[in-house]
């Protein structure tokens, strides 16, 4: 993926994954271009670890190429709605569009790259009402994507990301974030298609100079913002004419104290990938 998060991942409990093809005879660094989409439920939206809904929602997500000669571009399109009551206090309901440029570094099976981006953010929903809290705001952001394996302990790979961003308008605060994933899994063969089995373990540190919901006086000092834990167990069906991933998401994210107390939440995410 572009794993963009989805940047992106962001106890906004889904990732956007969106992974381009190689030809077998050539190794041509090439972007994540294929098209994608997802869907799921949580048991609770949050967004770079601050609360949006706590209640269940609806997570949703798209992602298609934009190909312009010598750079090509992906387009995402994500949305976080409440299925149930919405906040009292947060954003509630937020919705976004980002693109981004990916610069590959090291090509498959391990790949390095860097990831450019800009995003906009819209939340149509905030309550209390406040003049100072505006809607709508965009970022500027860079992500670097690492990946390693490690076969002879049936690790099939460890993906380190370091992600940071600028909020421009409503916070004009700065957030940084570093983590780790690691998979362990198998793959069994069918006639048509191929199943993979994964379990993958996630944990990262970020730390930023945001406000949260809990502060409206001066900006805080640049510190900790957030320690996440998730655990994924994933199901993905390959088939000729597209890729199905199924993912039960088990996490918990230990805030400090400006962003509100600790939390966990699960959740369930469909998404599908056309070469």
């Amino acid at each position: 993926m572009t794993t963009l998060s989805l940047g992106a991942r962001l106890a906004v409990a889904m990732t956007f994954l969106a992974a381009g093809q190689l030809s077998a005879q050539k190794r041509v660094l090439v972007p994540d271009d294929s098209i994608g989409g997802m869907v799921g439920v949580a048991s609770r939206l949050l967004w770079r670890d601050v609360t949006l809904v706590d209640a269940f929602g609806l997570q949703t997500g798209i992602a298609y190429p934009v190909l312009f000669p010598r750079l090509p571009l992906q387009l995402e399109l994500d949305g976080w709605t409440a299925l149930a009551k919405r906040s009292s206090r947060g954003f509630s309901d937020q919705y976004s569009a980002n693109v981004h440029y990916q610069r590959i570094l090291v090509d498959r099976p391990h790949p390095k790259s860097l990831v450019f981006g800009y995003a906009e953010y819209w939340n149509p929903i905030i309550r209390p009402p406040n003049l100072r809290t505006q809607s709508h705001t965009r970022e500027l952001s860079v992500n670097g994507l690492f990946d390693i394996g490690i076969p002879q302990q049936g690790i099939r790979t460890i993906h380190f990301q370091l992600d940071a961003a600028r909020d421009l308008a409503r916070e004009n605060a700065t957030w940084m974030r570093g983590g780790a994933n690691a998979s362990i899994g198998t793959t069994i063969q069918g006639a048509q298609s191929d199943y993979s089995l994964a379990a993958i373990l996630s944990a990262a540190v970020s730390a930023s100079d945001f406000r949260g919901p809990r502060m409206l006086g001066p900006r805080p000092a640049f510190g900790f913002h957030s320690a996440d834990v998730e655990l994924d167990f994933q199901i993905r069906a390959r088939q000729a004419a597209f890729d199905a991933t199924t993912a039960l998401q088990l996490a918990a994210a230990f805030r400090a104290n400006r962003l509100g107390a600790n939390v966990g939440w699960v959740g369930l995410r469909e998404s599908v990938l056309l070469p």
